[in-house]
């Protein structure tokens, strides 16, 4: 196998059976990481097409139900992130 290989079998569970998905599915991700946002795996490849594809084979993305643009693990890690930086902020304005 070469580095960044995922094995269709192992992802396709992740959009229950649907190439077409699947392929949305990366594709944002990979977006969502050119954007900035962390890999939730360890890198195996600086290609972020990989990345994504290594996320959804360990689960760590699935696809968003609905009319979200973003992937369903992507939205909840930034909302984690935006409660860190509330708490931030309220305990340096309590200074």
């Amino acid at each position: 196998m070469t580095e960044g290989y995922v094995p269709l079998e192992k992802v396709l569970g992740a959009t229950e059976g649907s190439i077409y998905k699947l392929t949305i599915l990366a594709a944002k991700r990979a977006v969502e990481l050119a954007e900035g946002d962390k890999p939730l795996v360890e890198k195996r490849s600086e290609k972020l097409l990989d990345i994504a594809l290594v996320e959804i084979e360990n689960q760590k993305i699935k696809e968003a139900k609905g009319k979200k643009k973003k992937t369903q693990i992507a939205e909840e890690n930034k909302e984690k992130e935006k409660g860190k930086e509330e708490v931030k902020e309220e305990k340096s304005s309590a200074r």
